[in-house]
């Protein structure tokens, strides 16, 4: 029996030691991502060298198509054949000049509003609550508080695996960031036909950019019930 015990504690302990560095290089690896895609600023052309490159090669052929529209709707108008809509060439070529604008405003309204605005909320909320220097050192400090409870381990464990998918969701958001800026040029030649797609565009955009505000604050409030719940059963439930 002895020896069955011992087995079973060597056994016993390897597992639960197993789990511990599973948890400490999850957790690492974790911050890393949401360091970078939710707690850092949002710069567009920081993981994507070449972003200024592909969205000036967007906006040329947006353009291109500009020019189209406008040798097609003379040719329209010379063929005697009417507009589909009926709206006079003035009034069409309003239009594409208010689109060719938009295919420079837009991108620069993300980069020079939106996300500079965002980015200034995610710096209220730490300077209100946890500095994003201090996010790292709160979780590890919680983890080094709990390491020997085996229970609680796994608790952390899923909620280490809750804020990995946390940091999968930032960088979803950071890629969509990025496509919705380099289509903006061609969402800008809606406005020729009077769609809706420059509306959905400003709708979509301001839900993406701002999602990162969200996912800091939800950073936040966790962090703030760690430091606040004295029972660890509790504060990870």
């Amino acid at each position: 029996m002895q020896m069955l015990d011992w087995i079973s504690e060597i056994i016993s302990g390897s597992f639960w030691q197993g789990i511990s560095s599973i948890i400490e290089s999850l957790l690492n690896f974790t911050f890393d991502v949401i360091s970078q895609v939710v707690i850092q600023p949002t710069e567009p052309g920081k993981y994507l060298t070449n972003f200024n490159e592909y969205l000036k090669g967007v906006q040329f052929f947006a353009g291109g198509l500009l020019v189209v529209f406008v040798i097609w709707s003379v040719f329209r108008q010379i063929s005697g054949v009417m507009y589909d809509s009926e709206k006079s060439m003035g009034t069409y070529f309003i239009h594409v000049t208010f689109a060719g604008g938009l295919v420079y405003i837009l991108p620069k309204t993300v980069t020079l509003v939106f996300i500079p605005l965002n980015n200034a909320l995610i710096g209220f909320i730490g300077s209100v609550g946890i500095s994003t220097s201090r996010i790292d050192s709160s979780f590890q400090s919680a983890w080094g508080l709990i390491k020997e409870e085996k229970i609680v381990m796994v608790m952390f464990l899923i909620l280490v695996i809750a804020l990995f998918v946390l940091g999968i969701a930032g960088a979803i958001r950071y890629i969509e960031t990025l496509v919705a800026i380099l289509i903006s040029p061609l969402v800008a030649i809606s406005v020729i036909n009077n769609s809706d797609g420059l509306q959905i565009w400003i709708r979509e955009i301001t839900a993406i950019v701002f999602t990162q505000t969200i996912h800091f604050l939800i950073l936040q409030i966790l962090l703030s019930i760690m430091g606040g719940v004295s029972n660890i059963m509790i504060m990870l439930i």
